[in-house]
């Protein structure tokens, strides 16, 4: 049995990451590809072997004709819930990019959907996937460093010139092997939502969430967009469930020729994890002096960009659970508006319902 997926979009993140995973999975079939954008698909459908029979300018005309298993949404942000709710609304299991939406509300509304429909909803974080994510994650659980007290987390990246307008400059540094990004699908803040938040501040705060457990319960914040129309700089101070605080931060500024830079400093009552993430580096600083490095992780597994899609072929055979779950879209995207409403309106935002 293969599982028989449909890709919506086929831009620069789908023919970098989704359709090639899929291309080299053997248990994996690209039952059919849309995007409105003529150029776009056909050099998709040409690089992936797709046959002109199931290449689609209609997303919605493709979930008709097509049989699926799951789909894959990955296209501007503005277009993530009504895209998600049409492929949820046919009873197919979802691999949708991050961020889950813009508002949190759509976010929301999506997670019930997949429950109600009994399918399983992804989110595109990637780090979700790596083992040494989740060997730091492990270690926390099991108490190694304590309860945890106070946080921090650095996220810098090549961004700046996608929020211009300009992705010509990141070719070679970010892959544009088939398709670029478009030009105002990362500058245009009514279709990108904002800038680094929406599309870096995802990462790391997701991954945040993830390893630690912590759930934030009030931010106050600052954005700076600088020349741009969307931000670029992002710093934000949380306090969380557990009592802990910390902080998070986040810029597009990093030129090309520069390494990106995650990391993560994690303090508990009985000891610290220094974790950087780009670097594939992860140490445990244990109660009695100890201290214990994780393995490393060589380059080309640091950032397993194939696993969502992976895991989405593995969950339609049975044979996985969900890597990347709706509750921790819908957590991201609910810390990212937090942000975003702070920033704004210069006063602390409580999460979890409140002001």
């Amino acid at each position: 049995m293969s599982a028989r997926i449909g890709v919506i979009g086929c831009g620069w993140w789908a023919t970098r990451a989704h359709l090639p995973a899929l291309a080299a999975n053997p248990d994996a079939v690209i039952a059919g590809i849309a995007d409105p954008d003529a150029e776009n698909r056909a050099r998709a459908a040409e690089r992936f072997g797709v046959p002109d029979e199931r290449v689609f300018a209609d997303a919605a005309e493709m979930l008709s004709a097509v049989e699926l298993d799951a789909a894959i949404v990955a296209v501007p942000h503005d277009l993530h819930a009504p895209l998600a709710r049409m492929v949820l609304e046919r009873d197919l299991h979802l691999l949708l990019e991050k961020p889950m939406t813009i508002r949190p509300p759509d976010a929301r509304a999506l997670a019930a959907l997949a429950a109600e429909r009994g399918v399983e909803l992804i989110i595109g974080y990637p780090w979700s996937y790596s083992s040494q994510v989740l060997a730091v994650r492990d270690a926390i659980a099991e108490g190694r460093i304590g309860a945890i007290e106070y946080v921090s987390c650095q996220f810098a990246s090549i961004v700046r010139e996608l929020y211009r307008g300009n992705p010509e400059p990141y070719r070679d540094v970010l892959g544009y092997s088939v398709n670029p990004p478009g030009l105002k699908t990362y500058a245009d803040p009514e279709i990108a939502g904002g800038g680094q938040g929406q599309t870096q501040v995802t990462h790391s705060a997701a991954l945040l969430f993830l390893i630690t457990g912590l759930r934030p319960v009030s931010v106050a914040a600052m954005t700076e967009p600088f020349e741009l129309a969307v931000d670029l700089a992002d710093a934000a101070v949380v306090r969380f469930d557990n009592g802990a605080i910390g902080s998070l931060g986040s810029t597009g500024s990093v030129l090309p020729g520069h390494d990106e830079i995650l990391e993560y400093r994690i303090f508990g009552a009985d000891g610290h994890i220094l974790f950087d993430v780009n670097e594939g580096v992860a140490v445990i600083h244990g109660h009695r002096g100890e201290v214990h490095r994780l393995p490393s992780l060589p380059a080309e597994e640091r950032y397993p960009d194939w696993a969502p899609a992976d895991n989405l072929v593995d969950i339609v055979l049975g044979r996985a659970g969900n890597g990347s779950p709706a509750s921790l879209g819908v957590l991201t995207v609910e810390f990212v508006d937090a942000i975003y409403r702070a920033a704004l309106e210069g006063r602390t935002i409580r999460m979890g319902g409140g002001s």
